[in-house]
């Protein structure tokens, strides 16, 4: 196609392109006083459909560039999907023992690492990135050494899994007195993962003079002699309660348990 001046405007002419064509053309514009020379320079001559060398070369790099970001998008996106498994916290070794207790637990088939350590949702999970990649340079720069009681375990991300709890448990125990008074984590520190200091001894990352979880302020923990081991002990002083504050005698009511028996002969029965 070829678009020419006449004396009345610009004409288009659709011809073949080869000589004969071209010739009828030529022939067009001697007798019409037009020339394709004096038209445009985009509209002096173009072939349908047939993109120009700088055009392919245009294509190319976009093709080229768009499938590099599309790689790109790809690979990001499976890194982010795959730190966000468990068993991806285990690559090094200092969370080895928090691993094999996550796996020992109730939550294992409930709970990844990231429920329980970072706050829901996406943008909560990409603004944690950057901290999750300082804890990568402390691992190679620092000899990290635990435990860690300074983690924050807020009560938004128990809920998110637990919404409601039993309001009491057993015939005494109030769930919902102590949420009052306390944090789940003050209560449930070891939910997740009941690390023992052998453990981290043992994987060689225990902390000089560590010890087991500290208590919420303000108790008194202790143990009652000849009882076993409860929750209870580890904020009230077990000694000084009332054996019927927690128990319900199977008789008629005779007075306060200990008047009749012993924590180390009920032990033994099984009763407490």
């Amino acid at each position: 196609m070829m678009c020419v001046r006449g004396p009345k405007g610009y004409l288009s002419i659709e011809y073949s392109g080869d000589r004969a064509g071209e010739a009828l053309v030529t022939d067009i514009l001697d007798n019409s006083g037009g020339s394709s020379d004096s038209a445009p320079p985009k509209w002096r001559r173009f072939s349908s459909g047939a993109a120009s060398p700088d055009q392919k070369s245009r294509i190319r790099r976009w093709l080229i560039w768009g499938g590099v970001a599309l790689v790109g998008l790809a690979v990001m996106t499976g890194s982010l999907v795959y730190t966000e498994r468990s068993d991806f916290c285990k690559s090094c070794h200092e969370m080895t023992p928090y691993y094999s207790a996550w796996q020992a637990s109730g939550h294992v088939s409930k709970a990844e690492c990231v429920d329980c350590h970072v706050n829901p949702g996406v943008i909560a999970h990409l603004a944690h990135k950057p901290i999750a990649l300082k804890e990568l340079y402390n691992h190679f720069t620092k000899d990290n050494r635990f435990p860690n009681y300074g983690v924050e375990v807020p009560d938004s991300r128990c809920v998110g899994c637990h919404p409601k709890v039993d309001k009491k448990i057993g015939t005494r125990f109030s769930h919902v007195l102590h949420q009052k008074n306390a944090r789940c984590q003050e209560c449930h520190a070891t939910a997740g993962h009941e690390v023992s200091l052998a453990s981290l001894s043992a994987a060689g990352i225990l902390k000089t003079g560590a010890g087991m979880p500290p208590v919420p302020t303000g108790v008194t923990p202790s143990v009652a002699p000849g009882h076993k081991t409860v929750v209870c002990q580890k904020c009230h002083d077990q000694a000084k309660m009332k054996c019927s504050l927690c128990h319900q005698a199977p008789h008629d009511k005779k007075g306060e348990c200990s008047d009749c028996h012993t924590t180390s002969g009920a032990a033994s029965r099984g009763v407490v």
